[in-house]
């Protein structure tokens, strides 16, 4: 795989999110690792796209005390009369290459305005966070969950953390939007107990609209997976977005008949509606978020695409 990180250089980690409810049973600490294949049009974590350590300005912390002005050997940020003014043109390509993992800014902001996304942690050093909570996982059933962009970019990296974690008995649990090789997944899943997959479009032409890849690989991988977690007695749940005016009922049926039909064990498939939560990122890291306008989908929008999943037998939710 191209993006493979080799074991001792650790993983690319950009959060570590304790007491998540939503991302497996009981209560888990969440490991979110940097690098996705995929650009999906709607992504609300941005931050996790890039394989590669990043600069984020958050304009609501900046006291004003320029001291990263000085600091920027490239000048990339500037004083305009509307205040300070980030070109991130230069910042992300020259500062970047130039110093890698390093932003002399933000070691100068006093507010941590300008923040670091993505360090480098050790299987270790993640290992005793998520251990914080072990009493927590026992009383509540739940665990740790490796989440991203997406895990399999690190596959050396998950890989070994999954194998300590169940070392230490623990649940473990993956969300991955499937596109890496058969090889890979089938060398990481032997730790995983609960695989969330998602699965965001069957029309291929869809697909790549809205993700920038084609859906052959996943659609190839979901059943080898299915059966594998099958087999091993894992458990294994389809998630689907919900985007209004990208996708429709018509779609979702198709993926509700492919996971009926061709994915073994598998009887949950889960909405994942639009929300509007990560909006404000893109312009925190000099990006544009061409769905400014977009509004979650309303109940009743929902309702058509509940409808399709109770008629085949399958499962909402956990």
């Amino acid at each position: 795989m191209k993006y493979i990180q080799p074991l001792d250089t650790g993983g690319l980690v950009f959060n570590i999110q304790r007491y998540s409810l939503h991302d497996g049973p009981g209560i888990r600490t969440t490991v979110f690792l940097k690098g996705c294949p995929l650009r999906c049009a709607w992504c609300c974590n941005p931050e996790s796209q890039g394989h590669y350590t990043e600069l984020a300005y958050l304009i609501d912390k900046c006291i004003g005390c320029r001291r990263c002005v000085e600091s920027c050997p490239f000048g990339a940020i500037t004083i305009q009369p509307e205040g300070l003014h980030t070109d991130w043109s230069i910042c992300n390509r020259e500062c970047f290459d130039t110093q890698p993992e390093v932003f002399p800014c933000t070691l100068k902001c006093y507010s941590k305005a300008r923040d670091r996304i993505g360090t480098r942690m050790t299987v270790d050093a993640v290992l005793r966070e998520v251990m914080k909570d072990s009493q927590i996982y026992q009383e509540s059933g739940g665990g740790l969950t490796v989440s991203g962009g997406e895990p399999m970019s690190q596959l050396a990296f998950v890989k070994a953390l999954a194998q300590e974690a169940k070392k230490n008995w623990l649940n473990v649990a993956m969300e991955t939007c499937g596109f890496a090789s058969w090889e890979a997944y089938e060398e990481v899943l032997t730790d995983i107990d609960i695989l969330f997959l998602d699965i965001k479009y069957y029309s291929s032409e869809n697909h790549l609209r809205y993700t920038g890849k084609d859906n052959s690989l996943i659609l190839g991988n979901a059943p080898k997976i299915a059966e594998l977690m099958r087999r091993k007695g894992g458990v294994m749940i389809v998630r689907t977005p919900v985007i209004p005016g990208l996708t429709d009922p018509e779609d979702l049926a198709k993926i509700a008949d492919f996971v009926c039909e061709k994915l073994p064990g598998v009887n949950t498939l889960e909405l994942m509606p639009y929300h509007r939560l990560g909006r404000g990122k893109y312009g925190d890291m000099g990006r544009e978020y061409n769905l400014q306008d977009l509004l979650p989908p309303s109940e009743e929008q929902l309702q058509p695409f509940r409808n399709v999943i109770v008629g085949r037998g399958l499962a909402l939710k956990p």
